[in-house]
């Protein structure tokens, strides 16, 4: 089980996650990116960290900036919710590599 989960998405996939965690009591850290600052998602997690810029290139998908806001917040475990990072084996390693867990697809080998 985990204590805490940092989800790596936004809008309605977050608030997704974001409920059963909740029923599920363990804390929620969320990610935003300046342009989804007002995103009802935001204040339904236990904590919230700005991530930067819209493209989704210099925050959802900024693994540097994920992994610090892991290290930070102290999360045991991402779930990268739907596309985004979901699917990228590479960051499942290093998430892994961080000493959390990849709520989500890993590849075996």
């Amino acid at each position: 089980m985990f204590n805490k989960v940092l989800i790596v998405n936004r809008g309605d996939a977050a608030s997704r996650v974001l409920q059963t965690l909740k029923k599920m009591n363990i804390a929620s850290v969320v990610v935003y990116s300046e342009a989804d600052q007002d995103l009802p998602y935001i204040k339904e997690a236990t904590e919230a960290y700005p991530i930067g810029p819209s493209p989704a290139q210099k925050s959802y998908l900024n693994q540097d900036i994920l992994l610090d806001v892991l290290k930070k917040s102290g999360a045991d475990a991402i779930h990268p919710g739907f596309g985004f990072l979901s699917e990228n084996a590479n960051f499942a390693k290093k998430v892994e590599d961080a000493g959390a867990k990849f709520i989500g697809p890993h590849q075996n080998g």
